[in-house]
């Protein structure tokens, strides 16, 4: 199997894996603030991918207003001092539902330990009724 193939079959992997499994992953450039949503994610937050990757303040802009803060802050430290974190929280959808969702974020850290970004992931904690509307 030639390696077009095989990052295709682990893609094609990964995007079953997240439909089934109810999560995404995201990840965080520490210089840009540039953020990767997987598509499970964009689905989550019910975003058209026209829209394109949204910046980290956006996504930060999609959950709970009560929760902000306690986002911001973790996000913060994570960029500062590398901490890792994991909460949960409820985000806001483009079309208005409100779903639980458990955050992960570990930090990747340079070589001279600076912190160079965020990898984590977003587990979907909602019901059905939750997603009534999706």
């Amino acid at each position: 199997m030639d390696a077009e193939t095989e990052r295709d079959r682990l893609k094609l992997t990964l995007e079953i894996s997240e439909d089934v499994g109810r999560f995404g992953s995201w990840h965080v450039d520490a210089k840009t603030n540039a953020v990767e949503w997987s598509d499970y994610i964009f689905d989550m937050h019910e975003r058209r991918h026209s829209l394109g990757q949204p910046q980290l303040e956006t996504a930060v802009e999609y959950y709970h207003p009560d929760d902000r803060p306690m986002v911001q802050a973790a996000v913060a430290r994570a960029m500062e001092e590398g901490e890792d974190f994991e909460f949960r929280a409820r985000i806001i959808t483009e079309n208005g539902l409100e779903l639980p969702v458990l955050a992960r974020g570990t930090c990747q850290i340079g070589a001279t330990g600076e912190v160079l970004g965020i990898f984590g992931c977003f587990v979907d904690l909602s019901t059905p009724e939750d997603r009534k509307f999706i």
